[in-house]
């Protein structure tokens, strides 16, 4: 296992239910650190998929996403800039030459999702930033601005209520689809507010407390603390990557195989470690195997 090579307080972590199983199915929806955790696990031999909408960084796009599962999408959500179709719901990933293009990825995704999480072993969910971007033509809340001019928005910052009720909400919808489903909530480490790190700590802040709210009122419902992990654990600036915002490659290491070994049984880390082995070799990186 990666472990912090300077001393340090650990944060102390247990995950309240019964250990999830190793290969099983996985359903995660969130920002980038959901992404990076859920396709390592694909890649060690789970299944499941991860973002409908792609990767998404607030909570009221995130119930957003989930609540429109069922509904499908239309040529008219998708709207024409720079040549290419885009949807305020959706990542740049589904941009399309023209808006059939992107409706029908849309809702292939959004149908994929609805089977796996009806399956799914274990829910991850991670917020990243309480900060949303309003469309000033359509007073509408957007998930990827596109690049479209930064004059047609407004930046805002969600209340710790529409939080709390954005990420509760979501939670429900899961709950529905897949009752007995374990949810793991986590706030995503990486900084979204760079150039105003007092907002950073706002946002993080409210998403924090709503996570732990919702925790407290959603049955099945657990919090990992990757936050925590990084900020008061690791707390160093050589953890972080080159733009000083994202986990660095150890860190990242480190919080997986915390998240491994809090909530897995010992075969998941297993075969994560066994995937990783193959990585590196495919790639000719040596790699040390950790002691037992």
């Amino acid at each position: 296992m990666t472990s912090n090579p300077i001393p340090y307080t650990p944060v102390k972590f247990e995950y309240p239910f019964p250990k999830i199983r190793a290969q099983g199915t996985l359903a995660a929806i969130g920002s980038c650190f959901a992404q990076d955790i859920a396709e390592t696990l694909l890649d060690s031999g789970m299944r499941g998929m991860v973002n409908p909408n792609g990767i998404l960084y607030n909570p009221y796009s995130i119930n957003d996403a989930l609540q429109r599962l069922e509904c499908g999408y239309t040529e008219g959500d998708f709207f024409e800039f720079n040549g290419m179709w885009h949807s305020w719901r959706h990542h740049g990933s589904f941009s399309a030459p023209d808006p059939a293009t992107g409706a029908a990825a849309a809702n292939e995704s959004a149908k994929r999702f609805r089977r796996t999480l009806k399956k799914a072993d274990f829910f991850l969910m991670t917020v990243a930033t309480a900060t949303v971007y309003l469309h000033l033509p359509e007073r509408k809340v957007v998930a990827n601005c596109h690049k479209v001019p930064g004059n047609e928005f407004e930046t805002m910052m969600l209340s710790y209520d529409t939080c709390r009720a954005a990420i509760r909400n979501a939670c429900e919808i899961v709950r529905a689809y897949n009752p007995d489903c374990p949810i793991i909530l986590t706030v995503s480490p990486v900084r979204h507010n760079p150039g105003d790190l007092t907002a950073n700590a706002l946002s993080k802040a409210r998403l924090r407390a709503a996570a732990s709210d919702v925790c407290g009122k959603v049955s099945g419902c657990a919090y990992f603390p990757a936050f925590e992990i990084l900020n008061d654990e690791l707390r160093d600036y050589r953890f972080y990557a080159d733009d000083m915002l994202h986990p660095s490659e150890q860190a990242r290491k480190i919080i997986l195989e915390r998240f491994l070994e809090s909530c897995f049984i010992p075969r998941a880390m297993a075969d994560y470690q066994a995937a990783e082995l193959r990585r590196r070799q495919s790639k000719h990186v040596p790699f040390v195997k950790p002691e037992a």
